[in-house]
């Protein structure tokens, strides 16, 4: 799946995957010479070399994708730094349009691209030299995203609440579309990733 994936989701360009791709060309959001949704999605990347650092930490040795699926991770983790906010160290909601009107930085890809890192690292799947880009992303997320209330209360703020393609409700894959859904605090897509990414740091 993670091989079928990057196959039929990697834009050349950019090294980013896609959000999704529909073989018949037939959805509303596909285009119709590639298949491909328009966009990036920073959530469906960070979900994705999520898996692939959790998937690698229990597929055998000697299993004969290995190799493959730690090159696309090295690839896939390239291509996210390429677009990285230089200043916050985390990542766009959609990933490569952050000078665009409406954009914002966005907690939960951003939480999992930090954990993908961080752990990535720490396995050995990634270069070493990618250690302080790690520790550096997790900080983003605490800085960007955490606030601690006047209580004492922590929580995890700007998390896309859901997004998806297709349905009666015309999610049409489009920039206005990603932007506009709900933003908001402590939502499970977002604390979860924070969390391991938090474990993960406390690791290193």
């Amino acid at each position: 799946q993670f091989i079928i994936c990057e196959k039929n989701l990697k834009d050349e360009k950019t090294g980013l995957l896609y959000h999704a791709w529909d073989e018949s060309k037939q959805m509303y959001w596909a285009d119709n010479n590639t298949g491909l949704s328009p966009h990036f999605w920073g959530r469906a990347m960070g979900w994705y070399v999520m898996a692939l650092v959790d998937t690698l930490e229990v597929l055998p040795q000697n299993h004969k994708d290995r190799a493959k699926l730690i090159d696309i991770l090295n690839n896939c983790i390239k291509a996210l730094l390429k677009v990285q906010d230089k200043e916050s160290h985390v990542w766009y909601q959609v990933l490569d349009e952050g000078t665009r009107k409406g954009n914002y930085l966005e907690a939960s890809g951003s939480s999992m691209i930090a954990y993908s890192l961080l752990k990535g690292t720490r396995k050995g799947y990634l270069p070493s030299t990618l250690k302080e880009s790690a520790k550096q992303a997790y900080k983003g997320l605490v800085d960007e995203f955490i606030l601690e209330t006047k209580d004492g209360f922590i929580n995890l703020n700007k998390i896309c609440s859901v997004a998806g393609l297709g349905g009666k409700s015309r999610r049409d894959g489009s920039f206005a579309y990603y932007i506009s859904e709900p933003i908001v605090s402590n939502e499970p897509k977002g604390l979860g990733p924070f969390l391991l990414a938090a474990a993960e740091y406390e690791l290193i």
